[in-house]
């Protein structure tokens, strides 16, 4: 429902003449949490860069925040700098290493970590090259 009427707004704005970031659609989401220099590092050491929306309610704040770059901060592969989050946009990504853990595993690891906020992760997209961007597997 939010993709059709994000496309509805989209679409609006364009034929209106001026067309402007929803921030419901999946490329608004990954374009807040994208970070140039964590996605070349990441492809220099051979890691991926997975993009996710964030599902529940959240809280906008920073005690919230805090929290949710707290969340990859002992998963195994993850790089734990590389988390970037956006409250406005409710996602995050992260950099992670494929050869240690596979994305089922990662998302499963970051979403028991989110499990006390009653937050759940909607994967979005996976990058693992410049300028790749691919939908994440199902």
């Amino acid at each position: 429902m939010r993709a059709v009427l994000c496309a509805l707004a989209c679409s609006a704005a364009l034929y209106a003449g001026a067309a402007g970031a929803c921030g419901h659609c999946v490329e608004d989401k990954v374009a807040s949490v994208y970070d140039y220099a964590v996605a070349s590092r990441a492809f220099s050491q051979k890691q991926q860069v997975a993009f996710f929306g964030i599902d529940g309610a959240l809280v906008v704040n920073d005690d919230s925040r805090r929290a949710l770059e707290g969340v990859a901060r002992g998963v195994a592969g993850v790089d734990p700098d590389s988390l970037r989050v956006s409250l406005d946009t409710a996602s995050l990504s992260v950099a992670f290493d494929p050869r240690r853990t596979g994305f089922a595993a990662l998302q499963k690891a970051l979403e028991k970590r989110l499990a006390s906020r009653h937050l759940t992760l909607l994967p979005m997209k996976v990058m693992d090259a410049p300028a790749t961007l691919k939908a994440a597997p199902q």
